[in-house]
């Protein structure tokens, strides 16, 4: 653990930044084996200097501290990080470059703590100035402090936690030990002054700070359905699926089946699209007045299962006509059908873009047993689950564009109707140190866009809290610490879980969208399955504005979908929890920039996105471009998906 530079002290501004960083470097060289914590605190001024073991800047002399120069010093509260960053970018974000944070007694406002979160903290440090006192007299930790901490208890490695002059630990200390020359009689005699006060007080806890600490562990809130399931994938880079040219494996389906909301939602969205059909008397166009339902993409086939039990909860027939291409899941679907579905579903083995439509046999035709005595009819309600983090990533309106002109032309229903991607600028360095690692092996590393549960990162682009900094500063006192006491003070108390750390909103925006079924489709060629792609080209302009200065290292990708009426899924951080709160069938997609582009304050950032596609690839190309004074600077690349 090293000291951070002393950004602050006399008249001198950061004067010797640039030397510490290169001595930094030439630390993680000499040892390649030893890992370099900087100790830094969340904010530096002149009026919050401490004096830190091992801090020299006290004995520096008068004649290096520039006295000629006469400057104001001013609280800077991203001083402390922009000083983090020169480090961290001449080290080139060595692996073994890491950060000590101290948590100070009032905690800065919630863009700095964000930022600091995304940033790769393995020690917290909290001195013992830290800590107030409860209405027993233990030592404890404001609210704004247990949430935050909290929030860094959840990363996928979660730092350490030092604490920092709160006392010895009896019986580890040299201090505690018997003198030399003493007998045990004189001992028993005449008590020492710290003998004496510690019989006094036996009965408390020798540790408080260490003991509270433990209990604040115990006390963590419970984590959240996909925080559970996604133990171990926090900040993972992750290929993205591309199901049309890759049959998916039986597992995969499995995993992506355990979602507790999404088929939930698609079965609501079913049952009211079958009340729908019947309340408005829509004329169906299957056998018997049935409503021909069919499930293209039909995997191991869970929307199968909820559109029959849709079906049966509203009393509405359906004729189930269930597609898939890949030849392992359809093994599957024809046990299903057997042994789960009752032999109900008419099974097609193919890609949906070649399918012809629900078929039956025409009766009294003299060619019985041809093609010409087969009648096509349309479909009532087609059901696909296609969408991928970026919604359309996984070629959902490509695919969709071979099967939806067998919809019903004049009510046929589209389920999804509709889906929009977003898109938003985030300072991710833990991915972006891991994406440089794997360039050597992968050139093309920086070039392709990620699936990431997106953790350690720090929305750029936010709006501002209601009521400004709650939490910053003076305002995260001592209120509302009562009820928090030391594991001693809690044996006799309810224990209520810490807050929950409330981070900024960002600015999510949409950049295009598509919707079902689409009037500008061509018409299909007579001669070949293909179809003309020029209408599903897409391009957007988006600006960001940024309040705080930054490193923008790429863009975080969401999507928002409308099944049906009302009902609708989203992973956007904005209206998840309004939408869709608990869904974890995706992560977001994470578009990376070849070189981090730095944002200065009040700046602005601007994309330009492209979705192009030729005759075998669909692809997405940006460019990002920082906007402030009269000084632009541009990052661009390309990405392809979905092949």
């Amino acid at each position: 653990m090293i000291p951070g530079p002393k950004l602050q002290h006399g008249n001198l501004h950061s004067d010797g930044l640039i030397y510490y960083a290169r001595a930094i470097q030439e630390a993680l060289n000499i040892a390649p084996y030893i890992q370099f914590h900087i100790w830094l605190g969340m904010i530096e001024s002149s009026e919050l200097e401490t004096t830190q073991m091992g801090d020299l800047s006290p004995f520096a002399r008068t004649e290096f501290l520039d006295p000629s120069e006469d400057r104001t010093a001013k609280i800077d509260l991203f001083g402390t990080w922009d000083a983090w960053e020169i480090i961290r970018t001449t080290c080139k974000h060595h692996s073994r470059l890491l950060v000590a944070l101290a948590l100070p007694k009032h905690l800065p406002i919630l863009q700095v703590q964000t930022r600091w979160y995304s940033e790769p903290v393995h020690l917290l440090t909290i001195d013992g100035m830290t800590f107030i006192k409860n209405q027993k007299g233990y030592p404890v930790l404001s609210k704004a402090h247990q949430a935050l901490i909290a929030k860094f208890m959840r990363l996928r490695t979660p730092p350490w936690i030092l604490l920092c002059d709160v006392g010895p630990i009896p019986g580890l200390e040299i201090d505690d030990e018997p003198q030399s020359g003493a007998s045990p009689a004189d001992k028993a005699d005449f008590p020492t002054i710290a003998q004496t006060m510690s019989q006094a007080k036996k009965h408390q806890d020798p540790t408080p700070h260490l003991s509270y600490m433990r209990n604040l562990q115990q006390r963590q809130p419970p984590r959240t359905p996909i925080e559970r399931f996604g133990t171990g994938y926090q900040d993972y880079l992750q290929a993205p699926l591309q199901p049309l040219t890759v049959n998916l494996e039986s597992i995969t389906y499995e995993v992506f089946e355990k979602d507790p909301i999404k088929y939930a939602w698609y079965e609501r969205a079913v049952a009211k699209a079958l009340n729908d059909w019947m309340e408005q008397k829509k004329p169906t166009s299957g056998p018997e007045g049935k409503v021909v339902v069919a499930v293209v993409g039909a995997g191991r086939g869970p929307l199968v299962t909820r559109a029959l039990r849709a079906s049966a909860e509203t009393g509405v027939k359906i004729e189930m006509w269930v597609v898939e291409k890949n030849p392992n899941a359809f093994v599957l679907l024809q046990r299903h059908n057997e042994n789960i579905w009752g032999g109900v579903c008419n099974l097609v083995k193919s890609d949906m873009r070649s399918w012809k439509g629900p078929h039956r046999a025409i009766e009294n035709s003299p060619n019985s047993g041809s093609a010409a005595s087969v009648r096509h009819t349309p479909i009532d309600i087609l059901i696909s689950e296609l969408l991928g983090s970026f919604g359309d990533n996984e070629l959902s309106p490509e695919c969709l564009d071979g099967v939806t002109h067998l919809l019903n032309p004049g009510h046929g229903i589209s389920i999804p109707a509709s889906y929009s991607a977003h898109l938003t600028p985030i300072a991710a360095p833990k991915l972006y140190a891991d994406i440089c690692g794997q360039r050597i092996s992968n050139p093309a590393a920086p070039e392709t866009p990620y699936v990431v549960m997106l953790h350690a990162i720090d929305y750029l682009s936010t709006t501002s809290p209601p009521g400004g900094s709650a939490t910053g500063h003076t305002a995260q006192l001592s209120s509302s610490v009562g009820s928090t006491h030391s594991a001693v003070g809690a044996r006799n108390s309810t224990s209520t879980p810490p807050p929950i750390f409330e981070a900024p909103t960002p600015i999510v925006l949409p950049t295009w969208s598509f919707s079902h079924h689409n009037p500008n489709i061509p018409p299909q060629s007579t001669t070949s399955s293909m179809i003309a792609n020029e209408h599903n080209v897409r391009q957007t302009r988006l600006a960001f504005p940024c309040q705080n200065r930054g490193v923008c290292h790429g863009l975080a990708g969401y999507f928002e979908t409308v099944l049906y009426g009302d009902i609708e899924l989203s992973t956007n951080p904005v209206t998840m929890d309004a939408k869709s709160s608990g869904m974890i069938s995706w992560f977001p997609i994470y578009f990376p920039l070849k070189t981090p582009l730095y944002v200065p304050d009040n700046g602005e950032v601007v994309v330009t996105m492209y979705r192009q596609t030729d005759n075998r690839k669909v692809c997405c190309s940006k460019s990002t471009t920082k906007h402030y004074a009269d000084n632009d600077e541009r990052r661009a690349k390309k990405c392809s998906y979905g092949r």
